[in-house]
Order: structure tokens, then C-alpha cells, then sequence
């Protein structure tokens, strides 16, 4: 394969202490209650009963202030751990072409601080450990580009034809309650049952961008380059955040007793929401820009 390098690595980084919040003011759970996942599977989730709808007030149970508060501090992590693949040949007799594929898989408990990614259990900061929500799997980019030779006539002489194609696996993202559910006051971070975090998968991602162009001189050290690209030659729309808010306590189709819960329905995973799983913003359309260069 003359004009062509090939280049294999292998990547492994690790994070440590980075930024965080949490809430040093979530009292000890005054319950523990068996609910599930997505797959249908138990577990054991604590529950603060401060909120009667969340659960059932008990006589006796420790009540505490409705101040919340967050505490930043550094006790989060993150691992990455990546395989890349490029070929690439340089352009010789008016082609050249590139290919890189990554294989990745990216490991964190929620390094990026926010209010949804408080620790929904100050006392069980391993329940946070799952894919990061820029956990990409596969990813490959093709880009390939032709130019016609300057002893064509001169009519065809002096173009360029380049194209970029990308293919990339699905973000993850959270599947939250969509209030109080556990009853701590503080609803912005309630995941339904027991599902860790990032197990909705999203919609891969889709684009070819292309350039056309053509350079015409007139000097000899002067020349028009006249050019039009196209993003998103095809108007894939690729979806960037989906309403992930399941609307209940717990799923549905495992525990249609669960507060939220209304009956059967036909939204993704039984969801009593019927946006849940919908797009929430989409990437660019297409978009096609002219330009018109002048060398000298």
C-alpha cells in the first residue's frame, strides 16, 4: 500500500478527585423499599418519607429541616479506555483518503457537577458508578478526497471533490422520576427504581459533509478559488437530548402500583409520560455555504 500509514494505539487515562456535589443534609433513610430496573430485576432503595406522596409517613421517623445543602468537594473518578485506528494515505495520482475508528468505553459516578448529578443516596455513592454520559462505543470517520489533473482540459481541469462521512454509537443518558421520589425533598436528581445511571440509550449518529471546489487562475501567482460545501449533505436528523422523564416512582410494567403509575399504556417502557423517550434537540440540518477565495 505505497503513500498509506497505518497507526494503532491503545489509551488508557484515569481520573481522580475530580469536582462533585452532594448533600450532607439527606438525614439517614427512614425506610427501605424493593423496587426495580428497567430489566424487571429487585433491589433495596432507601426512602425518606419526608413527602407523603413519596411514601407513607411513619410515626416516629426522624423528620429534618427543608433546607437542602450541597456540599463540593473531589471524590469523584473516571476511566477511560480507548483502541484507535487510523489509516490514512497521503493524496498521490489526485487521491488521497483517510479512516479512523474508535473503540471506546468511558467509566465515571457523575465527574461533571451539576443538580442532576447529586448522588440521589448520600450513603451509597457506589450506586453512582455506571457509563459515562459521554460514553461513545464505536465511532469511524471516512474522508476521501479527488482532484482532476491540471492536463485535463480546461474546462475539467483544477477541481476538488472531498467528502467526510462519520458513524458514531448512541449517547447515554439518565432515566429520572421526574420529582421527589424518594421523599428527601430535593427532586431534581430521582432516578426511577433502582436503574443506574445513563441506561437510556439514544440514536446514533449519521453525517456526510462534502466540498466541491475549483480553483481558476488568471496570473501566475493569482487565482480564484471558488467553493461550496454542504453539512449534513443528506438532512440525517441526528437527535442530541431526549426527554428522559419517566414520570413514575418505579416501572410501571413491573409495579403498575407505584406512584405515578396510571394503567397500561403504549409509551416506551410503560411510561405514564407520554414524551418520555422523545427528542428534546436535535443536531444542525443541513447547511450549505459559498464562498469565494481570491489567492495571490
Amino acid at each position: 500500500m505505497p503513500d498509506t500509514t497505518v497507526s494503532i494505539s491503545g489509551l488508557h487515562v484515569r481520573g481522580v478527585h475530580l469536582g462533585s456535589f452532594f448533600n450532607v443534609n439527606q438525614p439517614d433513610p427512614s425506610t427501605v423499599v424493593t423496587q426495580h430496573d428497567s430489566q424487571g430485576r429487585t433491589g433495596p432503595k432507601n426512602l425518606y418519607c419526608s413527602v407523603a406522596v413519596a411514601c407513607p409517613f411513619t410515626p416516629g421517623v426522624r423528620t429534618f429541616p427543608i433546607a437542602i445543602y450541597f456540599e463540593a468537594t473531589s471524590r469523584w473518578d473516571s476511566q477511560y479506555d480507548g483502541l484507535l485506528v487510523n489509516v490514512n494515505r497521503r493524496l498521490a495520482h489526485n487521491f488521497s483518503f483517510g479512516l479512523s475508528y474508535t473503540w471506546a468505553k468511558s467509566i465515571d459516578d457523575g465527574p461533571n457537577p451539576s443538580f442532576v448529578l447529586i448522588p440521589q443516596d448520600s450513603q451509597n455513592f457506589r450506586a453512582e458508578r455506571a457509563l459515562s454520559s459521554d460514553d461513545v462505543r464505536n465511532r469511524i470517520v471516512v474522508n476521501g478526497t479527488v482532484t482532476t489533473p491540471k492536463t485535463w482540459n480546461p474546462f475539467a481541469r483544477d477541481f476538488l471533490f472531498s467528502l467526510i462521512a462519520t458513524v458514531q454509537s448512541p449517547m447515554r443518558f439518565t432515566k429520572f422520576a421526574g420529582f421527589d421520589a424518594n421523599g428527601d425533598i430535593f427532586g431534581n436528581n430521582d432516578r426511577v427504581g433502582i436503574e443506574p445511571r445513563n441506561t437510556f440509550v439514544g440514536d446514533n449518529f449519521r453525517t456526510v459533509d462534502f466540498r466541491i471546489g475549483r480553483t481558476i487562475p488568471f496570473r501566475e501567482k493569482r487565482s480564484f478559488e471558488v467553493i461550496a460545501e454542504a453539512f449534513n449533505l443528506f438532512n440525517t436528523t441526528n437527535i442530541r437530548f431526549f426527554n428522559t422523564v419517566y414520570g413514575a416512582s418505579d416501572f410501571c410494567p413491573v409495579d403498575p402500583t407505584a406512584f405515578g403509575c396510571a394503567g397500561a399504556t403504549g409509551n416506551r417502557e410503560g411510561s405514564p409520560n407520554p414524551l418520555y423517550g422523545t427528542p428534546r434537540a436535535v443536531f444542525n440540518p443541513r447547511q450549505i455555504q459559498l464562498a469565494l477565495k481570491f489567492n495571490f
